[in-house]
């Protein structure tokens, strides 16, 4: 898995930036000249280290450090410093300002390759910790965890956007009823299957699907309107009746779900809270409408 990780080459001298190159070429590497295009490259790639040299033009190392700690998506990308000129001043001051590592040139090829195959593994460890704590054990989809984190940071960000945020929450209709005939483990291969449903239907890349807990389920939809959550709380509704899974418990004698989907303007002190409660009542309302079917609102 090391081999799928991707190093970023920070270095504005075209042959020291060669010689990382080669050294790391087992590795996937991607080479940059200055600070200013490393933060650019790192908005769109999914950095695991840097390498980076601290005098250089533009922009030098000390303030790439600043930035990419100072960014939540980034703080976590581990920093090997390698310079030219060892001062013990300037060692200092990058471990202070989060760097992991600092090497001066002339290194020796392999202690390099060694320190970072070690910041690699470490990353790998860390990230596969994060994404275990952020999954739900059962379906493998985000967790109610994730869900509250991310419904505040997208509230947020769509305010500063000035773009809405939209919210679908559904549950599978008289689930209990088909764990009380068909068993706890049937019920379980139920929501696996939902599951994968859920996520095989999504079209939009920046849709989210989590479950939010026992039976139940929200999708985040970020920079939309009501006809799109409409749209696609009707796709997830169908994929779910299409999977053709008996219940004979229920009022449709299938596994069915029912939708509530909520748009709220940014007025007031409205806040992802009551996005919340009101995709909630709606979904309400789609039960009381006679299930499998969905229930929407903007206010």
């Amino acid at each position: 898995m090391l081999e799928e990780q991707k190093i970023l080459i920070v270095e504005d001298e075209p042959i020291s930036r060669k010689v990382l190159q080669h050294l790391l070429k087992p590795l996937t590497s991607i080479l940059t000249k200055n600070g200013a295009e490393a933060l650019d490259v790192i908005e769109y790639e999914n950095i695991d280290l840097v390498l980076l040299d601290i005098h250089m033009p533009i922009m030098g190392g000390f303030e790439v450090i600043e930035r990419l700690k100072n960014n939540d998506k980034t703080k976590d990308i581990p920093i090997i410093v390698i310079t030219v000129n060892h001062s013990t001043e300037d060692e200092i001051r990058a471990l202070d300002l989060g760097a992991v590592d600092f090497i001066t040139k002339p290194f020796n090829s392999v202690i390099l390759q060694k320190r970072v195959r070690n910041q690699l593994a470490l990353k790998l460890k860390s990230d596969l910790l994060e994404k275990h704590a952020s999954l739900d054990g059962l379906t493998n989809l985000l967790n109610r965890r994730m869900f509250d984190s991310d419904l505040e940071s997208k509230w947020a960000e769509g305010r500063r956007l000035g773009v809405k945020v939209g919210l679908i929450m559904f549950d599978i209709d008289h689930f209990k009823q088909y764990n009380d005939n068909y068993g706890h483990s049937a019920g379980d291969l139920v929501l696996v299957r939902v599951a994968r449903a859920l996520m095989k239907s999504l079209h939009r890349q920046t849709d989210r699907v989590y479950r939010y807990g026992g039976e139940e389920f929200t999708l985040i939809q970020f920079d939309t309107d009501l006809e799109q959550l409409n749209q696609t709380a009707e796709l997830l509704r169908q994929c779910i009746y299409n999977l053709n899974i008996i219940h004979e418990y229920s009022t449709h004698q299938k596994i069915s779900i029912s939708v509530g989907v909520a748009l709220i303007d940014y007025k007031g002190d409205d806040s992802e809270t009551v996005l919340l409660q009101t995709a909630d009542k709606e979904l309400y309302k789609a039960k009381g409408n006679g299930r499998n079917c969905i229930s929407s609102i903007t206010i």
